[in-house]
């Protein structure tokens, strides 16, 4: 029987701890003509909103620009068990003249660039995007006995 994806969901704590830590993430995009685009991106995960430096002229700021949506996946884990994730889904959206900005820069560059301030460059602008929808996954808390391969797995190891 198969477990239901509540009970693998994050919890917002949890989603949060996950967004805060997490180094990178891949952002997909597409094309007005349709084709995918996927890129891994340094961000900050601020008051509920993903926040990143983005250079002006790439093929995602022009996909950004013709109205793509967005999806970003943050995972972390090796093994099967250790597996936890999210996948948030929603617009960028132009960012650099928000009031947050400058708490978002010290944020980024702690993470990112200890000791340094981040400059403002005329090739990025920073964007935001709050999740329109978001699904999690940790498979860390798959009940003992529930999934065969990891039954099989600790079977084999303890023999």
């Amino acid at each position: 029987m198969p477990i239901p994806r509540e009970q693998l969901r994050l919890s917002p704590a949890e989603l949060d701890e996950l967004l805060t830590s997490a180094r990178t993430l891949r952002a997909g995009t597409v094309s007005p003509d349709g084709w995918p685009h996927v890129m891994p991106l340094w961000f900050v995960w601020h008051e509920g909103e993903v926040w990143f430096n983005s250079l002006r002229r790439s093929r995602r700021a022009r996909d950004v620009a013709a109205g793509s949506p967005v999806a970003l996946c943050v995972d972390t884990g090796t093994e099967y068990a250790e597996l936890r994730g999210a996948v948030l889904y929603g617009r960028f959206a132009p960012a650099g003249d928000r009031p947050e900005l400058p708490a978002v820069k010290e944020a980024f560059a702690a993470k990112y660039w200890p000791g340094v301030a981040i400059p403002d460059l005329a090739s990025h602008e920073w964007l935001s995007l709050r999740p329109d929808r978001v699904v999690s996954w940790d498979f860390r808390k798959i009940p003992a006995g529930r999934d065969r391969r990891l039954e099989a797995r600790r079977a084999a190891t303890e023999s």
